[in-house]
């Protein structure tokens, strides 16, 4: 019989330490399933912790070189020959250290976090040594690696094989689901951190980006949308939080615009200054050009921040849903200068129905799904042995 508390997770990141923001919802998802009984194996890559804390990776953690785990796979440029080779060694270097795993130890199945290139390894591992695996899609991988040519028929090809097929985002969840041609299931990725509940005051009037400071993201979008704003309210002030490739790009672009004193770019910060940043800022902003559900709004809701988001994902739905916020359209500078005027001279008290949707996106939720559907696969089990005996 094989036991239905054991799972093997395979993931194309876990952070390294508290202060390590490489998709740290991971972690809660692994304490969430070994809250509920679970005993949880980790496959994923190793990459450099931006702090030298490794306070996460303990014995149950089994990271894979396949770098020197500075770029993430990817940020790989696929017309680069060394890229491939990068690629390959990562997928073979993947693959062994979860199949060493499965040769000393029975698992009920595996699950991808990723369908690439972690559902490709859980794939392969699932024909070799029959045993079911799951995909929970995460927004990159459908809305990047599947449009493109020959990845995108290898994502299409994981889910399809998938004995179950999970999103983080509703919308994700459709597309999952039009692709694969499947049931997909919305569960969300969600990162719960800890704060002083202590009230703040301040006197300064600030947005606040955090994020990946990428183009992508919306960086430059909100910054001309500020310029715009500030022309008629001098007295405010934007904040940019994060690290990434368009840092350098976006700091001569405030300096070309001669916005140097209202528009400042943090870089990364530790947990508590910019949980103390986030409460005392007038609204999140979130201008991305494609995103699911980005872990930045979870973090806004839990503390109490309204919100100003692009109309992509899962974002307008859930701003619209419970009044925390407003929302635009991806990339129109001019209706995100209005959003923020909005914002401004908003009556309605978003913060109030904030702890609401932190409900709904709890990783408990997310725990609770998956660990149902190891239920129904020792069941069937259970009947497959019934059956077989009375034969």
């Amino acid at each position: 019989m094989i036991p239905s508390n054991r799972l093997l997770l395979i993931s194309n990141r876990y952070p390294a330490g508290p202060n390590d923001t490489a998709s740290p919802f991971v972690y809660d998802f692994r304490k969430a399933l070994e809250q509920r009984g679970l005993e949880i194996d980790i496959v994923t890559p190793h990459y450099q912790s931006p702090r030298d804390d490794y306070r996460y990776i303990d014995d149950r953690v089994h990271p894979f070189q396949w770098s020197d785990g500075r770029k993430v796979i990817s940020q790989l440029p696929l017309y680069n020959p060394l890229s491939l080779f990068k690629m390959r060694r990562y997928l073979r270097n993947g693959y062994k250290t979860a199949a060493e795993l499965l040769d000393k130890r029975k698992y009920s199945a595996i699950m991808a976090l990723w369908a690439l290139p972690s559902g490709f390894i859980a794939s392969r591992l699932s024909r070799q040594y029959n045993i079911p695996y799951a995909v929970w899609a995460l927004g990159s991988d459908i809305n990047c690696w599947a449009t493109k040519p020959f990845v995108g028929r290898l994502t299409v090809n994981v889910l399809k094989k998938a004995d179950i097929l999970y999103a983080d985002g509703y919308e994700l969840a459709m597309k999952v689901q039009a692709l694969s041609d499947k049931d997909c299931r919305f569960i969300p990725s969600f990162h719960s951190i800890e704060f002083e509940k202590v009230p703040y005051e301040s006197s300064e009037k600030y947005f606040l980006c955090p994020g990946r400071v990428e183009k992508a993201k919306g960086v430059f979008d909100l910054l001309e949308a500020f310029r715009l704003f500030q022309s008629d309210h001098n007295d405010w002030k934007l904040y940019y939080v994060g690290a990434g490739r368009a840092e350098n790009d976006l700091q001569r672009k405030i300096v070309s615009q001669r916005l140097e004193k209202s528009v400042r770019c943090f870089g990364y910060l530790e947990r508590k200054a910019f949980n103390r940043l986030v409460r005392l800022a007038a609204a999140v902003i979130i201008p991305s050009h494609s995103d699911s559900l980005p872990l930045t709004f979870g973090e806004a809701m839990q503390l109490g921040r309204p919100v100003i988001t692009s109309d992509v994902g899962d974002m307008p739905y859930l701003v619209d849903r419970y009044k925390v916020g407003y929302h635009f359209p991806a990339g129109d500078i001019g209706a995100l200068a209005e959003r923020m005027d909005w914002m401004n001279r908003a009556s309605t008290d978003f913060a109030a129905s904030c702890p609401a949707v932190v409900k709904i996106l709890d990783i408990r939720n997310a725990a609770e799904a998956v660990t149902k559907w190891l239920d129904t696969l020792t069941l069937k089990e259970k009947v497959s042995d019934y059956d077989y005996a009375r034969a």
